[in-house]
């Protein structure tokens, strides 16, 4: 497939001014599942794949009221399937707009365009903490230059926080997604994991950690008030 998807989040005043509003935490999970089967006259169903994701974001407030929109941005080529966000457990309706002039520029910046991104306008107290949570699932398509390998591409950015110690972690999970395999039927032997990411998957940038079949990056804060991690994962798509 080829997806693109900016799994870091934004902020914008509502006024003009300096933001007041430190980033604290910021933990993006995204899972490859099989989908249900699609009709199809073929003796093995055809599994229609698709990214599950998942993010976490902790925002701590300065000592004034303040009043911002809180921006996630949509990847013009593949909107989401469904997106849903919650303020620490209460369901909030995002809206879909088109994106503001900062996050087009980062979009260009980075060689993603953005055109609409989903907001949430936000009211913080002097002080107060806020967590954001936000579900959503997006579909797969094939890759046209290598019609055997599927490619999941995103890229992980902020812009506008206030300088802070802010933990940045990005995981992709594939065992699902490998537990569908019909040799397999089920997840592979810790033992068979190691050689299956090495063997099976192309998987940038460098540095990144493992354990079984889940991949991680922890990116460590940019000095700018604006970074962008490309992170690209490409594997054989034996289910077509």
């Amino acid at each position: 497939m080829v997806f693109f998807l900016c799994l870091g989040s934004c902020l914008a005043l509502a006024r003009a001014g300096p933001l007041p509003v430190r980033l604290l935490l910021d933990n993006a999970y995204a899972q490859l599942i099989p989908g249900k089967p699609a009709s199809t006259p073929a003796p093995s169903p055809r599994l229609v794949p698709r990214v599950r994701y998942q993010e976490e974001i902790v925002l701590e407030n300065g000592d004034q009221s303040v009043k911002l929109r809180f921006y996630s941005e949509e990847d013009p080529a593949n909107p989401p399937l469904s997106f849903h966000a919650w303020e620490r457990e209460r369901a909030v309706e995002p809206v879909r707009e088109i994106a503001p002039e900062e996050l087009v520029r980062l979009g260009e910046k980075s060689g993603n365009p953005v055109r609409y991104a989903w907001t949430i306008p936000m009211v913080f107290a002097p002080r107060e903490t806020k967590r954001v949570r936000i579900e959503a699932e997006y579909p797969v398509q094939p890759v046209s230059e290598r019609p055997r390998n599927d490619r999941f591409e995103t890229y992980f950015s902020f812009w506008g926080w206030r300088p802070s110690t802010a933990g940045l972690l990005f995981r992709f999970d594939f065992a699902p997604m490998i537990s569908a395999i019909p040799c397999l039927g089920r997840s592979p032997t810790a033992g068979l994991a190691p050689w299956l990411l090495s063997s099976w998957f192309r998987i940038r940038p460098p540095g990144y950690e493992s354990r079984d079949l889940t991949v991680w990056w922890r990116f460590r804060e940019a000095r700018t008030p604006e970074r962008c991690e490309r992170i690209c994962v490409e594997w054989p798509a034996w289910y077509r």
